[in-house]
């Protein structure tokens, strides 16, 4: 394996991970109702 090779499976990795962190953030229960008070934030008229 040449270091490009490496800086490439590193780099996916890591992508990887904050993809899937970022996924799991979303989708947790606990922050339903952050996300539901924030669907329409453009729409609100202040």
């Amino acid at each position: 394996m040449t270091l490009v090779d490496k800086i490439g499976a590193i780099t996916a990795i890591v992508v990887f991970a904050l993809l899937a962190g970022a996924y799991f953030y979303a989708f947790r229960p606990k922050n339903k109702q952050k996300f539901e008070e924030l669907r329409n934030f453009v729409n609100k008229e202040e």
